[in-house]
């Protein structure tokens, strides 16, 4: 078994607080994210960009 990379980690714990920041503006797309995460139809890259993409798109 290959050792996990401090990226995914990374990803792995900050996924919730970035969940949290976008569900005060927009909490449709943040369940949205939230439930691909639960079901796992997505990878953790594939959230993480989505969250973060959301977020810039909410400040610009």
């Amino acid at each position: 078994m290959s050792p996990i990379s401090m990226e995914l980690i990374h990803m792995n714990a900050n996924l919730p607080v970035k969940l949290a920041e976008l569900a005060e503006d927009k909490p449709d797309e943040a369940l949205n994210i939230l439930v691909a995460w639960g079901e796992g139809t997505k990878t953790l890259r594939v959230l993480w960009k989505e969250v973060n993409d959301a977020l810039e798109n909410e400040t610009a």
